[in-house]
């Protein structure tokens, strides 16, 4: 095994460590179901090992498995039938228990304005990789931002 091959793995291994929960809570913000954001999660880790040598720029590793992420959770979102955002079965694990009006808040949102709240506050993602991730214009990332607040702000005051 070749030295930089060895060493584009161990970023690898060390950036799936380090980001298994953000990878999780970005998964669950968008599917909104457990198991399956499980396995966007371990299907996003087989993908983007496959193709680790298409990565140009291993300081961007984050980004490129977000990136991957996403695709994978809008894939799947696609081949439900329906979705519907306010399931009761839905449960809020993956924020704390002071928070949970936010997080219903922010579960009720559109698929698109969510996961550019998630990324943005939760994962601190500027807004020009998220652009990268989402595969939108940063001035759209920046609208959803600002919709999303305004959208929370009205939902939280009504509250």
């Amino acid at each position: 095994m070749r030295v930089k091959e060895k060493l584009r793995q161990e970023c690898f291994l060390s950036a799936v460590r380090e980001n298994a929960g953000a990878f999780y809570r970005y998964a669950y913000s968008v599917l909104l179901n457990r198991q399956d954001a499980e396995d966007a999660v371990s299907e996003m880790i087989l993908k983007a090992f496959e193709h680790l040598d298409d990565l140009r720029h291993i300081h961007k590793m984050r980004s490129w498995m977000f990136q991957i992420l996403a695709n994978i959770c809008k894939t799947a979102l696609s081949k439900r039938k329906y979705f519907d955002a306010s399931d009761e079965n839905v449960q809020t694990e993956v924020c704390h228990k002071d928070y949970t009006q936010l997080w219903e808040s922010i579960r009720k949102m559109d698929e698109k304005f969510r996961e550019v709240v998630i990324l943005y506050y939760f994962e601190c993602l500027k807004t020009r990789e998220i652009a990268q991730i989402l595969d939108i214009s940063e001035g759209t990332v920046k609208s959803r931002l600002s919709r999303a607040r305004d959208k929370l702000k009205e939902d939280l005051l009504l509250e």
